[in-house]
């Protein structure tokens, strides 16, 4: 407790042989006004532990933009101390990271601690540990990216196909294309690519959340026309240890390199496991929403489409009947229903073609024919061929 009664801001302090940790971790101890509450050796006590403000040196190997949005997005703030006295240099840097505060180590350990008592919110009304929505929600403000395209919709409708065929799209005009299996419930790209189960998406979340490997070491590389992929969690107890904001993160660091993003996505507010649609949804530059044509399937994909709204209002969505029939009468009927409420960016009927069933027995993807245009067509819809 500080002298006014009021419980004091908690800090996570990374080890460093630095003079000001060790000044920093003693002026707490004698003077009050902030508490070390543990000392960070490993990244994953710094996601882990329970604590109001990181204090970190800027020369830790795991300080990087997605283990900083990690750790936002669990509530804690981030205040990283400089050697370099180059106001422009660690502004520049703390921009990068997107720490919340830069201070230099040269600083008096009283001024540090003013500034964890400035980031740290209100201790009396925020206990550690308690999710932070307001800060949370301040750093998803206008975090869009366009280049993420998320697939969805209901089961046993064709989304992870429809998936794969834009990111293939994708490639086949020259982008840098990855396709990301989000789904934690029926995880299928692997099987349907004939890819082996390891590396993964868990690979990849290790790589940003712990400072273990690269995300790109974690994609297979299958060729110039092909998209990278990237697989599912290998079980559903490495499912279960996933953190949406975690899988966000990797979808960040792979927006760096790579456009179109389409991440396939199991529905919102599933009964299994960890919900990772909430916060991809809330990166995506589109939603493809995937439903299969006929009367029961159309209602299910407007059920579908209810469900994301409930999360994420006002994100495009584009609508997809997948092997769709022929007859122009019929899709008629479909697109009235589709488009009533007004909700749709676009509606794409992608027809049954018999390359698609041959693809998925050579665990191929088609490159020409009705399903590979419709899947060109609707990627220029989206707006992320490049």
């Amino acid at each position: 407790m500080s002298g006014t009664g009021v419980p004091e801001p908690e800090i996570a302090l990374v080890l460093s042989p630095d003079s000001w940790v060790e000044r920093l971790h003693r002026h707490c101890a004698d003077h009050g006004g902030a508490r070390v509450r543990c000392i960070v050796v490993e990244p994953s006590v710094a996601l882990d532990e329970e604590y109001h403000v990181l204090v970190a040196t800027d020369r830790w190997p795991a300080m990087t933009r997605p283990f900083v949005e990690s750790l936002h997005a669990r509530g804690r703030r981030v205040l990283l101390v400089c050697d370099d006295e180059d106001e422009v240099a660690a502004r520049e840097l703390g921009d990068r990271l997107g720490v919340d505060d830069v201070m230099y180590a040269s600083a008096d350990a009283a001024a540090i601690v003013a500034a964890v008592v400035t980031l740290a919110p209100d201790p009396a009304a925020v206990a550690p540990g308690v999710r932070m929505d307001a800060a949370t929600d301040a750093h998803r403000e206008g975090a869009r990216r366009p280049g993420l395209v998320a697939v969805g919709g209901p089961s046993g409708a064709g989304a992870t196909e429809v998936a794969i065929g834009l990111a293939a799209a994708g490639a086949r005009h020259g982008a840098r294309a990855v396709v990301v299996d989000a789904d934690h419930v029926t995880p299928s790209i692997a099987a349907r690519l004939g890819l082996p189960l390891e590396p993964n998406l868990c690979s990849a979340v290790d790589a940003v959340a712990y400072g273990l490997g690269a995300v790109p070491g974690a994609l297979f590389d299958l060729g110039d026309r092909w998209p990278a992929v990237l697989v599912g969690a290998p079980s559903r107890r490495a499912a279960d240890a996933l953190a949406a904001a975690d899988v966000r993160a990797v979808t960040d660091v792979l927006g760096e390199r790579y456009a179109p993003v389409v991440v396939d996505l199991a529905a919102p507010a599933t009964a299994y496991g960890p919900d990772l649609a909430p916060a991809l949804l809330e990166r995506a530059g589109a939603v493809v929403a995937v439903g299969a044509a006929t009367p029961v399937g159309v209602l299910r994909l407007v059920e579908w489409v209810a469900l994301v709204d409930r999360y994420v209002a006002g994100i495009p969505v584009h609508l997809v009947v997948n092997r769709a029939s022929t007859v122009r009468s019929r899709r008629a009927e479909l697109a009235s229903e589709l488009l009533a409420s007004g909700r749709a960016a676009s509606l794409t009927f992608i027809p049954h073609d018999p390359r698609v069933e041959d693809a998925v027995w050579d665990a191929g993807i088609p490159e020409r024919g009705a399903f590979a245009r419709a899947a060109a067509d609707l990627l220029e819809r989206v707006g992320c061929s490049t």
